[in-house]
């Protein structure tokens, strides 16, 4: 398979908004112009005012080279999950967000790894006063491609592939 796994960061306006938002897709494709009708497609905003402000190819994530099959990986017991956290700092009224690929067993310890290393500096309160994350997507199959994990503690995260503004 000559498909690799994109995280794209995509940015735009939506209906009455008055600030840019945001949105992270993922696609399986060999180049990513071949992921522009399906970001097109996943976009929740105004048609014509999306674009891509990042995009990154994931080989390795979390002390594990992350890779696409044909078939399921079962070897390992672990999944890759995309975690999103919100926090904020005193005295700033927007919220802030980060967010990054972690391997674990289950979504909850997922969450634990980002909760020790995501916006480590940030009072994270909620309507609860407990820290939260916003978003966990547990990564299995994208486009049809399976994504395998293989331990590689030396390994390192690819290098942006792109920043900045793109229309698409």
């Amino acid at each position: 398979m000559n498909k690799q796994l994109y995280m794209f960061y995509l940015g735009g306006n939506a209906g009455r908004s008055n600030i840019e938002v945001h949105d992270v897709q993922f696609a399986a494709c060999a180049d990513y112009r071949d992921a522009l009708p399906a970001l097109k497609a996943a976009w929740f905003g105004d048609a014509g005012k999306i674009h891509i402000d990042g995009w990154q190819v994931i080989d390795w994530a979390d002390g594990y080279d992350v890779f696409l099959s044909d078939a399921p990986d079962t070897r390992t017991g672990l999944n890759l999950y995309f975690v999103n956290v919100g926090g904020y700092v005193r005295g700033r009224l927007a919220e802030a967000h980060d967010f990054a690929l972690f391997v674990a067993e289950s979504a909850e310890a997922a969450k634990a790894k980002a909760l020790r290393t995501l916006l480590p500096d940030h009072d994270l309160r909620h309507k609860d006063n407990l820290k939260d994350v916003d978003n966990v997507l547990l990564l299995k199959q994208i486009d049809g491609a399976h994504i395998g994990l293989r331990a590689n503690p030396h390994g390192k995260a690819a290098a942006l592939g792109f920043q900045g503004y793109l229309p698409i």
